[in-house]
């Protein structure tokens, strides 16, 4: 949903948050306030920043773009998951909005990186391209069942189904199962955000601790999965 806010207001948002001197917490506050105005003028000024030295900035401009869901942002990241000179948490995350955009023509192009010698660049547009075939093969009513209450788009849809809050056993069994898909543990995973009781908690918990030097992909999508605002 794109917010009415004035030219001239919108680039003194950009502003601030191109301004390489200023502190990075408000650089970051610009950033999510263009994200949420949304529309062309406040993508192409986070677009212009994918220059700057910080990796944390440039990860999260990337994370933002893919939020807003407009396909205008597609060039820009294609250009960043490209971009070997990027950082490659920078690269993953632009894989990552790309797939959240839910475009399918992005399909042919997300291909080409599935067999990154990069294991998160690889397994990131696997994940990618599966979240644009599902977005693409399921139903209105299934995507919104798939909604979730943080108003995130993620990287899989959580799985759904009238007792799952039941199954917390089972969604833990295949988030830890190293030889299950990817996509599936990821639909687990957010599952298990989803619930937020105290069991599912302790089921992200184990995945940490778990994956420390295995699927790293896994591992941080825990810690993103995390953001539950729960101290338990």
């Amino acid at each position: 949903m794109m917010l009415a806010v004035n030219e001239e207001a919108v680039r003194k948002i950009g502003d601030i948050l191109s301004d390489k001197s200023a502190p990075l917490k408000k650089r970051f506050r610009a950033l999510f306030t263009l994200r949420t105005i949304g529309g062309c003028l406040a993508i192409d000024l986070i677009a212009k920043n994918f220059t700057d030295s910080s990796a944390l900035l440039k990860h999260e401009l990337a994370y933002c773009l893919g939020q807003m869901r407009d396909t205008f942002a597609l060039p820009t990241l294609r250009d960043v998951l490209s971009d070997e000179t990027q950082e490659t948490i920078v690269r993953h995350e632009a894989g990552e909005a790309i797939g959240a955009i839910g475009d399918s023509s992005q399909m042919e192009f997300l291909e080409k990186y599935r067999n990154s010698s990069i294991q998160t660049i690889a397994e990131t547009c696997e994940l990618a391209c599966q979240r644009l075939q599902w977005w693409a093969a399921v139903d209105e009513e299934e995507r919104q069942l798939a909604e979730n209450v943080y108003d995130s788009v993620d990287p899989a849809p959580s799985e759904v189904s009238d007792c799952i809050k039941e199954n917390v056993c089972s969604l833990e069994r295949t988030l830890l199962d190293e030889k299950a898909q990817l996509w599936n543990r990821y639909r687990a995973l957010f599952a298990l955000r989803n619930i937020a009781s105290d069991e599912a908690i302790l089921s992200i918990s184990k995945g940490m601790n778990l994956f420390w030097e295995s699927l790293k992909l896994v591992k941080y999508n825990q810690w993103y999965a995390s953001f539950l605002n729960d101290s338990r």
